[in-house]
């Protein structure tokens, strides 16, 4: 391991490139282009490519055209740039390919923190309603780690994943112990086109085609789609990872991920201090969603729920109230257009909460 003192954007984008990428097509969007930058300096080390192009649609087209012949590819954006990307999510995920969509998220109006690109992450990005793999990391070093096996897990599931950062994180400056580089590896599924002659229609990663006289395009659609449903079903209990702070006595627990959850331990100290047994419990994968660890809450003796976020309206905290025992109350402290949670600020919260359990 190599140790060094990062900023988010080009740790990460450092980790992509020893993790082994081939490709690299971006443009640059506040706050991520510091990992363009980076990469335009350091996918040469390796012997990848590095190709700045005219747009957003045009990075994505060329992710996707990647994961179609079985190479590697990342890029990185904001919400804007990840809004024009949505066709060819898409695509991606009925061709079952994959590439990694490193998004540092940001308010609407300005270039500053924010944690609002949630819903269209884990609610099926693109048209189809389809699902990818979401993860959200609170510090620098677990940006890396993440960073450095998504393309492993990405091929290893044929889905696209989408890395769920903020400009709080990418713009923070942390020690790090870098991973070692290793090589590429191509898609052990994805056969290349070689033209039609003597290649099969089960080899191809374009759109669901009929594949009997009698069968329709409509009818081959849904028969993709419901496939891809159940695949994802197959692998959404596996994939789940979570991280708890304090929670081993918790009475009241605070949900958070990403920057907002590194905060909320600060909250959880200030809570403890005043007698209080608050835990953190923290999702690192947004989709695969901890469902059944949340809807343990219950047998665990958590008496109140508060979710944190940057996010107004909120995002995470209905995906909590959802899986939550109807017996246990849920409430939320967010923040939004670039103001950062307050730990001050969501221990009065969870406070207020105490009281309305206690009544």
């Amino acid at each position: 391991m190599a140790k060094a003192f990062m900023k988010g954007n080009e740790a990460v984008a450092e980790a992509v490139i020893r993790g082994g990428v081939d490709l690299f097509a971006g443009y640059p969007i506040t706050p991520s282009s510091e990992m363009l930058e980076y990469a335009s300096d350091h996918m040469s080390d390796i012997g990848a490519k590095f190709i700045q192009v005219e747009s957003e649609l045009a990075a994505s087209t060329m992710l996707s055209a990647a994961g179609l012949i079985g190479r590697r590819a990342f890029t990185t954006t904001a919400g804007p740039g990840l809004a024009l990307m949505t066709e060819n999510l898409s695509n991606m995920i009925l061709s079952r390919v994959t590439a990694l969509f490193i998004v540092v998220q940001r308010a609407a109006n300005n270039i500053t923190p924010e944690q609002a690109d949630y819903n269209y992450a884990t609610k099926g990005f693109g048209h189809n309603g389809q699902r990818g793999y979401v993860i959200a990391p609170s510090t620098v070093q677990e940006a890396v780690d993440l960073a450095y096996t998504a393309l492993d897990k990405g091929q290893e599931l044929e889905v696209p994943v989408l890395f769920m950062m903020d400009g709080m994180l990418g713009q923070m400056e942390e020690p790090v112990d870098l991973p070692p580089y290793k090589e590429s590896k191509r898609s052990a599924t994805v056969v290349p086109p070689t033209g039609c002659a003597g290649r099969q229609k089960i080899d191809s990663r374009s759109m669901p085609r009929p594949q009997s006289y009698t069968e329709t395009m409509e009818d081959a659609l849904e028969r993709a789609r419901n496939q891809l449903f159940q695949e994802n079903l197959r692998w959404v209990d596996e994939e789940v990872k979570y991280d708890e702070y304090m929670m081993d006595d918790a009475e009241y627990a605070i949900v958070s991920y990403g920057s907002s959850a590194r905060i909320m331990r600060d909250a959880v100290k200030i809570l403890r201090e005043r007698g209080v047994k608050v835990g953190l419990f923290r999702p690192i994968t947004l989709f695969p969603f901890p469902e059944k660890q949340i809807a343990a809450f219950k047998d665990r003796g958590i008496k109140g729920v508060l979710t944190v976020e940057m996010a107004i309206p909120p995002m995470l905290h209905y995906d909590v109230k959802m899986h939550l025992d109807r017996s246990i109350p849920c409430r939320f402290y967010n923040r939004c257009g670039g103001n950062t949670v307050d730990e001050y600020e969501a221990a009065e919260a969870m406070e207020k909460l105490i009281e309305e359990v206690r009544k």
